[in-house]
């Protein structure tokens, strides 16, 4: 019974390092290097992460992803989609006055798949990032990206950190 057991900890063990090892489609290596080299590119330029993640998305499905923004301040969005989709949507708005921002491309037609833009904060609020992608296969990869230029005041440096 203890070599079965052995047995099979050692199959897992082996079978965990061979799926660690598989290559990655190339569709996953664009969408990491683009990720890697977005944020990098910003982060170069003085901004600090505000909000940042990985999307669970489905295909045909709109995203809603909610931003506390404070008036005034400075954002960097980096939206990236699945190098696969067929059609991308971004929009960013607040309830009571409607959208700010609104992006829409085919990754076939301009061969990119990811957008970014600045944003000066007019009205402090929860403001509204909606995503949506369409495409041929169910789950889609997603990231955004929210960073932000630092003040600075006499005090140092002020920044607002999501919590």
């Amino acid at each position: 019974m203890k070599n079965l057991l052995l047995l099979f900890i050692l199959f897992l063990g082996i079978s965990q390092n061979v799926k660690a090892q598989a290559p990655m489609s190339p569709a996953v290596v664009a969408f990491n290097n683009k990720v890697d080299e977005l944020t990098t590119k910003y982060k170069m330029d003085g901004f600090q992460t505000f909000k940042a993640g990985n999307l669970p998305m489905e295909r045909n499905t709109e995203t809603p992803i909610f931003i506390d923004m404070i008036e005034g301040r400075w954002y960097q969005f980096c939206v990236v989609g699945d190098p696969e989709a067929k059609k991308f949507e971004m929009k960013l708005g607040l309830a009571g006055v409607g959208d700010f921002i609104t992006d829409k491309f085919k990754p076939t037609n301009t061969d990119e798949f990811w957008t970014t833009f600045s944003f000066i904060c007019p009205r402090s609020g929860r403001y509204l990032l909606t995503f949506y992608q369409r495409g041929s296969k169910k789950d889609m990869m997603a990231y955004v990206s929210v960073l932000q230029r630092p003040n600075k005041t006499a005090n140092g440096t002020l920044t607002y950190a999501f919590k």
